[in-house]
C-alpha cells in the first residue's frame, strides 16, 4: 500500500499545479488589494481605551493568518509540482516549502505590525509635560485660555485653566487633566 501512496505521490503533478496557481492567484489578488488600500482591514473612529500587549511580545505572532496559509498553500503547490516525480521525498520538500514560507510570511507580518504605532496621546500622557500659553489664561480657572505643548512628534493645542492670570507666551507645565479635554496648567518654576 505504500509503495501505491509513493506512486500516486510521483503522479500527482497536476494536483500540485492547481494548488500552486490557486495560491498565486489569491496572493496576486492580495497584493493588488493591498496596494488599493483594501486588504480586509476595517476602520472606525471611537473614544475609548483598551489594555493590550507589549509590542515587543512574540504573543501577536500567528502561524495561522490567511496570508500565512496563502504562502503555505502556493509554495507547497509549486515545490510539490517540481518535485513530483520523487514520491514522498517531493510531498517532504513541498511541505517544508510550504511551512518555511508559512512561518516566513507570519515573522514579516509580525515585524510590520510591530512598527505600527496608534499615535493616540493619552491624558495621562499629557500630565507633567511644558507647554507655551498660546491664548492668555484667566485667574481662578476662567475660560478661555489655550496651551501649545510639544510631544515628540508633534505640537497640540489644549484647552487648560490656571489658578493665576497667566500671559501669552509664559512657560508653564501641566498638573492634571480636569475632564472634558481641559487641563490645570501652572507657571514654571
Amino acid at each position: 500500500m505504500i509503495e501505491n501512496i509513493g506512486e500516486f505521490l510521483a503522479n500527482s503533478s497536476n494536483i500540485y499545479l492547481f494548488l500552486a496557481i490557486f495560491g498565486s492567484v489569491i496572493f496576486i489578488l492580495q497584493f493588488i488589494l493591498s496596494l488599493a488600500g483594501l486588504h480586509g482591514e476595517t476602520d472606525f473612529d471611537a473614544d475609548f481605551q483598551v489594555d493590550a500587549h507589549d509590542v515587543s511580545d512574540i504573543h501577536g505572532l500567528n502561524f495561522f493568518s490567511i496570508k500565512s496559509i496563502v504562502a503555505f498553500i502556493t509554495f507547497f503547490g509549486w515545490a510539490g509540482y517540481f518535485f513530483a516525480d520523487r514520491g514522498w521525498g517531493g510531498l517532504g520538500i513541498a511541505f517544508l516549502s510550504g511551512a518555511v514560507m508559512m512561518a516566513l510570511t507570519s515573522l514579516v507580518l509580525w515585524l510590520l505590525l510591530k512598527m505600527q504605532q496608534s499615535g493616540n496621546v493619552s491624558t495621562q500622557d499629557m500630565i507633567g509635560r511644558r507647554g507655551v500659553v498660546y491664548l492668555t489664561l484667566p485667574a481662578e480657572r476662567g475660560p478661555g485660555g489655550l496651551v501649545t505643548v510639544t510631544l515628540p512628534d508633534r505640537t497640540r493645542q489644549i484647552s487648560a485653566r490656571s489658578d493665576e492670570e497667566l500671559k501669552t507666551g509664559t512657560e508653564v507645565v501641566i498638573e492634571s487633566d480636569l475632564g472634558g479635554g481641559l487641563f490645570l496648567v501652572r507657571r514654571l518654576d
